[in-house]
């Protein structure tokens, strides 16, 4: 986004820069759901040779790779066409880094997006109607593969900030894919994990572990935990990432106190979440947005509201690492009465 003195300066530019915001969105929705990245993974090619790989029309394809050469995530030379850095890193199947789920997963948002007014006027999600129309298992995979694709931008920085010494177990609370849990393991090889999750998730996330070969190391547990209790003294850290904004003031609180109880004394719980600023971060505030599109109690908390639950709940050492403009990790530590 542009800083504040350029917006102040566009002469009204910046305003329809906003409008077409979606235009470049749907030109990568589409790029990645035709497979066009894959194709020129293969080597350059001409618009025409692309067209006849992807079975589409020859001019509209012309058409979509000046767009995609505009957005930067392709390059041309001459007649050829190649994919830029960017794309062949993030957005070419079956690359350690690919995003393509991610995107997948906004574009099935895409349609929500479009009645947010209708959301804002009623205060009731409309966002469900495009989503649920695939198959529940498609959906599913498809929703794990893309937190999975966002997780992993940040997961070694998560690893980097927590203090595993002396953990010797730690619960990942609706852990999905398993990346913050991998990532973890990776850092504290003493360390073993358990996934909660719900039973058709966790089918996917066994598939992750083993191909991360981690599974030796985690227990993969079926079950709710909204509801289930997780147990007394059992853990030494408890990882509760993107999970909070999916959920109301009421029901945070009350799984605060089950993960209390189900800490080691000096054990520690880490929230990660999107959070609200005092001056919210526009990462966070349209996320706050998507919540409200796509859900029915979901939204974006402040470091205030969270550290409130913990501290009432008794934990002590309550702090805040911001890890990108709009998110960060909230810790707190279960008192020691050793």
């Amino acid at each position: 986004m542009c800083s504040d003195e350029a917006r102040s300066s566009s002469g009204g530019w910046y305003i329809l820069h906003i409008c077409r915001g979606h235009w470049a969105a749907h030109t990568l929705f589409t790029a990645v759901d035709l497979g066009l990245f894959d194709v020129l993974a293969r080597g350059a090619r001409t618009a025409a040779r692309v067209a006849a790989a992807l079975g589409t029309h020859p001019e509209a394809t012309a058409r979509l790779l000046v767009a995609l050469e505009g957005l930067g995530l392709v390059e041309r030379e001459g007649e050829f066409y190649r994919n830029a850095p960017l794309a062949s890193r993030h957005l070419v199947r079956g690359r350690d880094a690919y995003l393509g789920h991610a995107v997948h997963h906004f574009a099935n948002l895409a349609e929500g997006w479009s009645r947010l007014g209708e959301a804002v006027r009623t205060g009731r999600p409309v966002g469900f109607e495009a989503v649920e129309r695939a198959n529940y298992e498609e959906r599913l995979r498809d929703y794990i593969l893309a937190m999975g694709d966002q997780a992993r931008l940040k997961a070694e920085q998560m690893a980097a900030v927590l203090d595993l010494s002396g953990c010797e177990r730690l619960l990942d609370l609706g852990g999905g894919p398993g990346v913050y849990t991998v990532a973890l393991l990776k850092k504290e090889p003493g360390v073993r994990a358990t996934i909660l999750d719900l039973a058709p998730t966790l089918e996917i996330t066994r598939e992750l572990m083993e191909a991360a070969g981690v599974l030796d190391r985690v227990e993969l547990c079926a079950g709710d935990f909204t509801r289930d209790e997780l147990g007394e003294g059992v853990y030494d850290l408890v990882l509760a990432s993107n999970v909070v904004h999916i959920y109301d003031a009421a029901t945070n609180r009350q799984l605060m106190e089950r993960v209390f109880r189900a800490l080691r004394p000096g054990g520690q719980v880490v929230i990660h979440d999107y959070v609200l600023a005092e001056e919210p971060s526009l990462e966070a505030a349209l996320f706050d947005l998507n919540m409200l599109v796509g859900t029915l109690t979901g939204r974006v908390y402040s470091v205030q509201e969270m550290g409130n639950w913990l501290e009432d709940t008794g934990f002590v050492d309550v702090t805040y690492h911001p890890l990108t403009p709009g998110s960060g990790l909230l810790k707190g530590r279960k008192w020691n009465d050793k």
